[in-house]
């Protein structure tokens, strides 16, 4: 799992940075409002400001960090300011080294009969 910020960068509209931002399944993201004077507050629907957020993003602060459980493609708006819109890009999720199932190694298989009928280890070796 990975932590992405997405940056509000002030203007007339404002405008967000990367736009549009991937991430993947089970990831973080948040908004860091970069602009000195205007909230913001990113929505995917203008109806619902608290969707997403609770509240609006005041002036050179950072939102909460929300996780999207499934891959999609989400468009957002700024309630705030209606022309200031942008794009998140969930991949599915990433697989990791123990994510998905792992061979056995030389020492990590079954114990077996040896020839002359004792236990041996994978290499062969006889345990006592």
């Amino acid at each position: 799992m990975s932590e992405w910020k997405i940056k509000i960068k002030p203007g007339t509209p404002a405008t967000f940075d990367p736009n549009p931002r991937t991430g993947f399944v089970n990831d973080n993201i948040f908004w860091q409002n970069a602009d000195p004077k205007l909230a913001h507050w990113p929505t995917p629907d203008i109806s619902k400001p608290k969707f997403w957020l609770d509240f609006q993003i005041p002036p050179n602060t950072e939102s909460a960090s929300i996780t999207f459980p499934k891959a999609k493609t989400y468009k957002y708006v700024c309630v705030n300011h209606p022309n200031e819109t942008g794009t998140i890009i969930i991949k599915p999720a990433k697989k990791t080294a123990f994510a998905g199932k792992t061979k056995k190694g030389a020492f990590g298989s079954k114990i077996k009969i040896g020839a002359i009928g004792k236990i041996t280890d994978a290499i062969g070796k006889i345990n006592k």
